[in-house]
């Protein structure tokens, strides 16, 4: 064969492929899910059998604060960097204002049915008649303490004894505010006055000097705990359930009322894999995948069909079957009327030297 030959035969071979290569390409390629969420709130135990069953990859974008996730959607625009993300109870009206989300197609959410009833028609998730989130599981904002050195009777004013000092922790969240309004008396806590935001800062300020740090992530405050750095931080029940599980001895101290929350999902605007995040949305909601995010979070559910998938001794740690009893005697986290002010005064207590 002569060189013109040979040149001719490799081409012909060369142009039989590619169309084979890309073929093969194509067939490996998956579906990427991208979720905004916290830690603790995207396992491998129930994230990995999605992936499988709808041969998809979920890529997960972790935040540090409530007031993270607006500023990354205010800074996508719609433009589709992300798909689902999780809001929580105080924020959802001004993402669904803000046209950060997409409304739901409910009819693509079957598993929706099988919530408690009160959970369906949260007025923070609806809007023009309307279905935009849908609530996944909710809690307690607890503090977390080292029950090796934190006394049984004490109370949440642990965070202020001086006792402790260079051991605390605080999250940096402008929800920090409501909880140290709630240990001040104030009942108001989402709409504070002008001189009982400054008591609070004054009071925040004030223990500066008692201060390890403001934490962002959870593994970050859970690695204080275990390594001593810290005894006591206002937290979230995943992080005394993880630390709980992991043989360290920790505990929660709630205020009084308690603050309590609901997390919901919703699909960002411009998200192109509008049907693969319903498929999300309605697996997390399924009874089973909601009983495995209770056991592991500690979290109470929005399913009670879990009962049938979860340990009693969770069922009933969990209060499942008092849950719209529990729900309705803590103060919920609302919407925040003068956001700007409160986060203008939470930077203001973090810059205070």
């Amino acid at each position: 064969m002569n060189k013109l030959r040979r040149l001719s035969s490799l081409a012909l071979g060369l142009a039989t492929a590619a169309p084979l290569l890309l073929a093969a390409t194509l067939a490996e390629a998956k579906q990427e899910l991208r979720v905004v969420t916290f830690e603790g709130y995207a396992e491998p135990s129930w994230i990995k059998p999605f992936e499988e069953q709808f041969d998809a990859e979920v890529k997960t974008i972790y935040i540090g604060s409530n007031d993270e996730y607006m500023a990354k959607l205010a800074a996508d625009g719609g433009k589709g960097e992300f798909d689902v993300v999780l809001v929580v109870s105080s924020l959802a009206q001004p993402a669904i204002r803000a046209g950060f989300v997409e409304p739901l197609d409910v009819a693509k959410l079957p598993n929706l049915e099988q919530q408690f009833d009160s959970l369906k028609t949260m007025a923070f998730n609806h809007s023009d008649g309307k279905t935009y989130g849908v609530c996944i599981f909710w809690g307690t904002a607890p503090m977390t303490v080292n029950a090796d050195v934190i006394p049984a009777d004490a109370d949440y004013g642990v965070v202020f004894d001086p006792q402790y000092a260079g051991k605390i922790a605080m999250w940096d969240d402008i929800s920090t505010l409501a909880d140290v309004a709630v240990y001040m008396g104030f009942d108001n806590v989402w709409d504070l006055t002008d001189e009982q935001l400054e008591q609070v800062k004054a009071k925040l300020i004030s223990q500066k000097p008692l201060l390890r740090k403001y934490w962002t992530r959870a593994g970050e405050l859970i690695e204080l705990f275990q390594t001593g750095e810290i005894v006591a931080a206002n937290s979230w029940n995943y992080i005394t359930n993880t630390l709980q599980a992991g043989g360290f001895n920790a505990r929660e101290i709630l205020n009084d009322p308690p603050i309590s929350w609901i997390d919901n999902y919703f699909i960002a605007k411009g998200s192109p894999n509008i049907e693969l995040a319903h498929q999300f949305i309605n697996y997390i909601l399924s009874a089973e995948v909601q009983a495995k995010i209770a056991e592991h979070t500690g979290y109470t559910v929005c399913n009670p069909q879990s009962k049938a998938f979860m340990d009693p001794k969770v069922w009933d740690h969990l209060y499942m079957d008092e849950a719209d009893e529990v729900l309705s005697k803590g103060i919920m986290w609302e919407e925040i009327p003068r956001r700007d002010k409160y986060n203008q005064v939470w930077n203001e207590v973090k810059s205070a030297n």
